[in-house]
């Protein structure tokens, strides 16, 4: 039982370290959904969710993007 939680956590935590920068635009994308329903008038506040799964979804293929380079330039 040791050994599953054991490699639970390292893993988890290796997916923190590793996609930091993945993170990291994921915190951006969601206060530049903030800033924008902030800002926006009651008419375009209702395009939050769209604009946020919007970026998420562009972060998500440049981070899939990258790692295909990076394996790429090991072979």
């Amino acid at each position: 039982m040791s050994r599953t939680i054991s490699a639970i956590w390292e893993n988890t935590y290796g997916l923190l370290v590793d996609d930091g920068a993945l993170a990291i635009g994921a915190l951006a994308a969601v206060a530049i959904t903030w800033l924008f329903a902030v800002i926006a008038t009651a008419a375009f506040e209702q395009l939050g969710g769209g604009l946020l799964l919007v970026m998420i979804c562009a972060l998500l293929l440049a981070n899939l993007y990258t790692a295909g380079r990076r394996i790429r330039q090991t072979r």
